[in-house]
């Protein structure tokens, strides 16, 4: 019996992490990504999993479909906590693997090839090449002592912005040869609207950029590259130059040039540096931050933060990327922010000016057909895409089976099945300025601070034949705190000060304490509020 278990990415979107143990116990992971957090007005920018919660057996592969945030970013926790492992992926996405993990982490890589198969622990893993948002993406056909498996998420039918196919031939193949258990992506399963074509997409985006007057600020993911070229190339029809900003975009397209570039002209992308020499009305700026995230390029740029170009009338600003649930009121949010500057705003909503890497509904239902499982595990998303995937593979004849991150599932030649345990790893909380990893304990005042708000006294420490009383302070910050109230905590403070006698006002680790507690007891009393005191003691 093999077992299956979802680290992320069932329930909800992103964190994608699936782990596979033989009957062995050897283990095998397939991808290692990160989430956006709910913990934003935290300062928590994104979420990993924990790998080295996944105990002391180190996996012995870690394959990675491709190279997006939410497949890919975890990959330097997980080399750090299980340091050995093997990572196999395509060229492309071992090229950002090894960008991804530094810092001294030893990375041990294997290409995968098309028409070959690999080893990767007890199984067996074939390839299939895709069509994506990203260069590099492979479905995953992986075969073991119970059976076959497929991995088909974060792919398309139709071709992709650079070209890529999806080959249904091999996906057929795959079907005839037997799949027990298929693995799909249930991102868009509740979209019924077909999505339009990428050569539809690139003719929308050059007539937007064509009859823009001002500025063109198109938003789009990083690594989102065939959309680039696609602005790039309306750019180059209307004789305005591209700048592309944010971190990750740079580096997407560095990644990229290694790799064989884009084939754009020389000297139509320029470096954001030249952005405040360059005229407003034949520049195109491609900025990262398609969901709003905090710090991004787009959030800065909609506030007037972003160096050498503020937004004014006759701007317009193309949203060219998928919403991804759960931002749409942060992305309203800058929306409005542009709008009030003079902008024009342009979303998928309004012109097809994206399309997503994600199959619709009806190719869901084309890829059941052409693989024919016997089982479906919907994967990629919340319980009620889960359900709708489930759902549509039930009505071409598949069983299934529906489970969120943690539920461990048992795999034989007769089937899957839930085990009933719950193995949850727990989550790496990053920061959303430089993505350091934050510690739960500062995590937890910084909730305390924005749930009761802070508390601030300025207490004397007095020599001998001093009074004191007179110079305490107090600092109200994020409660409601009346000034009557504020006045008797001041007055409450400066009596405990002259009843703890000259010696105990000369020890400064003795006010601290003792009136930490007096002011956080006085508080809890007279508002029941905790908030976070802080007492410092000076010395007059």
């Amino acid at each position: 019996m093999a077992k299956l278990v979802a680290i992320g990415g069932l329930g909800e979107f992103g964190a994608n992490s699936l782990l596979l143990e033989d009957d062995a116990g050897g283990r095998v992971l397939v991808d290692a990504g990160a989430a956006f957090s709910d913990l934003a007005a935290f300062g928590v920018g994104y979420e990993v999993p924990d790998f080295g919660a996944l105990g002391r057996v180190v996996p012995s592969a870690a394959i990675v479909t491709h190279a997006h945030d939410d497949h890919i970013k975890g990959l330097a926790f997980l080399c750090e906590a299980h340091k050995g492992v093997e990572v196999l992926a395509s060229r492309t996405t071992l090229a950002w693997a090894r960008r991804d993990v530094r810092n001294g982490v030893h990375l041990s890589t294997r290409e995968l090839k098309e028409d070959t198969t690999a080893r990767a622990g007890a199984f067996q893993v074939s390839t299939l090449g895709v069509s994506h948002s990203i260069p590099g993406t492979v479905a995953l056909r992986i075969e073991g002592e119970e059976g076959v498996l497929v991995l088909a998420t974060d792919l398309r039918l139709a071709p992709s912005a650079l070209g890529e196919k999806t080959s249904e031939e091999v996906l057929a193949r795959w079907g005839d040869g037997r799949t027990d258990v298929l693995l799909l992506d249930s991102t868009n399963a509740l979209v019924e609207t077909e999505p339009p074509s990428e050569e539809v997409v690139a003719d929308a985006i050059e007539e937007q950029v064509r009859g823009a007057r001002g500025a063109v600020v198109a938003v789009s993911f990083a690594s989102q590259l065939g959309r680039f070229r696609q602005l790039a190339r309306a750019a180059a029809q209307a004789g305005r130059l591209v700048v592309p900003v944010g971190r990750g975009l740079v580096e997407s397209l560095e990644v990229q040039g290694q790799l064989g570039g884009l084939g754009l002209p020389p000297g139509l992308v320029r470096p954001a540096r030249e952005l405040p020499k360059l005229p407003r009305d034949r520049v195109v700026v491609i900025a990262t931050g398609s969901q709003g995230e905090p710090g991004s390029a787009f959030s800065r740029l909609a506030v007037d933060l972003l160096p050498g170009l503020r937004l004014r009338a006759g701007d317009t600003v193309l949203h060219a990327a998928r919403m991804i649930p759960g931002n749409e009121r942060r992305l309203a949010q800058l929306f409005d922010h542009c709008v009030r500057r003079g902008a024009r705003v342009v979303t998928a909503l309004e012109a097809p000016i994206h399309a997503s890497g994600h199959p619709h509904r009806a190719e869901l239902g084309r890829l059941i057909d052409l693989v024919r499982p016997r089982f479906v595990i919907p994967v990629h998303g919340r319980r009620r895409h889960l359900e709708a995937t489930a759902e549509l593979a039930r009505s071409r004849g598949a069983g299934t089976l529906v489970v969120e991150n943690g539920e461990e599932i048992a795999w034989t030649r007769a089937g899957v099945s839930r085990t009933g345990e719950l193995r949850q790893v727990g989550r790496i909380l990053l920061d959303d300025v430089g993505e350091e990893v934050l510690d739960p304990a500062i995590l937890r005042h910084r909730r305390s601070l924005a749930r009761e708000g802070l508390v601030v006294a300025v207490l004397p420490s007095a020599r001998t034949g001093q009074t004191p009383e007179a110079g305490v302070q107090l600092h109200v910050s994020g409660m409601p705190l009346s000034g009557a109230l504020h006045d008797q905590l001041i007055a409450g403070l400066a009596a405990e000060l002259a009843n703890a006698g000259p010696l105990a006002r000369r020890d400064p680790d003795w006010l601290r304490s003792t009136m930490t507690r007096w002011l956080q007891s006085e508080l809890r009393r007279r508002t029941r509020r905790r908030p976070v005191v802080v007492v410092l003691v000076v010395e007059l």
